[in-house]
């Protein structure tokens, strides 16, 4: 029987715990030995108590992101101290942002058997090739590794998303690629999808600002269309096809990153998975004041000459 221990990085505005996080919470305690949830809201205490008679719940500060949560629950867990982490078969980071729609078990189980030392529920090229840190999993062997260690000693908050994105979401996998570790993920992409995905990309590029009628603005245009995707934006209704992605991020259904629809896609998410997705749609709503528009990921209108061509890219019921 493998064991297992995950820290996960909660947040919310309202001192909540949103009922997607709640059936998150309840489904990985389920799947591993030790979960700690590390939070950074300012909790209620409904919230404190429903969480701390399910997991762990280290408290702590609003600052640093993700990164510093799994950091301090890492620490807490005895990284750094008298704890031999490396004991656990797996060690898993992840974060509240995702609605899951794969039961952890099953998805712990078909990567059992992957000849990995690391992996995701998806990786991206983005940037650089990189597991996607709002789920990782890491291997004894990783774990227990100087490098790993380096890593979270030497980790310092960060105050941007992006910086957090270059530095620690990148950083990690390209310092443990570079010390020898490999890295997979659950989500399998098909030729299908990537054709799809690569549209898609030509679709976002072509309503991105910042393209003039130029030569230079149509080499621009196809330099963005070159682009790799991020999965978790592009390939999102693949959820819809028996879970083979085994999430659906909630930023997707908030800011609709590529144009595709998202109104659409949380209204076949329901359709589809409606245990899942029960009060997705209120907490979006509820918390929608606190993140407003991101002005760098704003997108332009169709143009009139794109409009036929919407349905060969938008979200779909179906694969």
């Amino acid at each position: 029987m493998s064991r297992r221990l995950a820290v996960m990085a909660h947040y919310d505005h309202r001192g909540g715990v949103g009922p997607h996080v709640r059936r998150q919470v309840e489904t990985l305690a389920s799947a591993v030995d030790r979960l700690l949830v590390v939070s950074t809201a300012d909790l209620t205490d409904r919230s404190r108590a429903w969480l701390g008679e399910r997991a762990e719940l280290v408290e702590r500060p609003n600052y640093g992101y993700d990164f510093t949560s799994y950091q301090v629950g890492l620490h807490r867990a005895g990284l750094f101290g008298r704890g031999d982490l490396s004991s656990y078969d797996e060690v898993v980071i992840c974060n509240d942002t995702y609605v899951p729609v794969t039961p952890y078990l099953a998805i712990f189980d078909r990567m059992a058997a992957e000849p990995v030392d690391f992996w995701g529920l998806t990786v991206t090229d983005r940037v650089a090739p990189h597991v996607q840190s709002f789920f990782v999993a890491f291997r004894p062997w990783v774990v227990g590794s100087q490098t790993y260690r380096r890593f979270w000693s030497g980790l310092d908050p960060l105050s941007t998303r992006r910086q957090v994105i270059l530095r620690h979401e990148v950083g990690l996998s390209l310092g443990l690629h570079g010390a020898g570790f490999r890295s997979g993920a659950y989500f399998r992409e098909t030729d299908a999808d990537k054709r799809l995905a690569r549209r898609r990309v030509r679709w976002w590029a072509a309503h991105r600002p910042g393209v003039s009628r130029s030569r230079e603005g149509l080499e621009k245009l196809r330099e963005r269309s070159r682009e790799p995707w991020n999965p978790a934006a592009a390939l999102a209704d693949r959820a819809l096809d028996n879970g083979r992605l085994p999430f659906v991020k909630l930023d997707t259904l908030r800011y609709d990153p590529y144009g595709l629809g998202a109104d659409k896609l949380l209204t076949y998410c329901e359709e589809r998975l409606p245990d899942a997705f029960a009060g997705v749609r209120d907490f979006l709503d509820e918390t929608a004041a606190y993140y407003p528009p991101r002005p760098h990921e704003k997108l332009r209108s169709t143009p009139p000459a794109l409009v036929p061509l919407r349905r060969q890219v938008e979200y779909r019921r179906a694969p």
